[in-house]
């Protein structure tokens, strides 16, 4: 092979290879682009997931003292009831 074959043998060898890796990079790009905004629409979803799980908690935990508070409230409408109850059954008898 002569020198001046060589020569533009090299030539394209390097211009198909600058070639291959703009295509790459460009492919590259593209596919982070995609990853981020992947990423983003997760992180998205997982603080609504996070929130959800929250806000269940503070339900249970709601539900929790209101069957406390309505219990307590039973109880005293129970006594008070009685209270009456005697209190008119003590003038009957008088």
């Amino acid at each position: 092979m002569d020198a001046e074959f060589k020569e533009y043998l090299h030539e394209e060898l390097t211009t198909f290879a600058q070639h291959i890796l703009h295509e790459m990079d460009l492919r590259f790009t593209t596919v982070n682009t995609r990853l981020e905004s992947i990423d983003a629409r997760l992180k998205l979803q997982a603080g609504l997931i996070q929130s959800g799980a929250r806000a269940m908690a503070r339900f249970s935990e709601f539900s929790e003292s209101s069957e406390a508070r309505h219990t307590d409230l039973a109880e005293r409408f129970e006594s008070l009831e009685r209270r009456v109850t005697d209190l008119e059954s003590g003038k009957r008898q008088q």
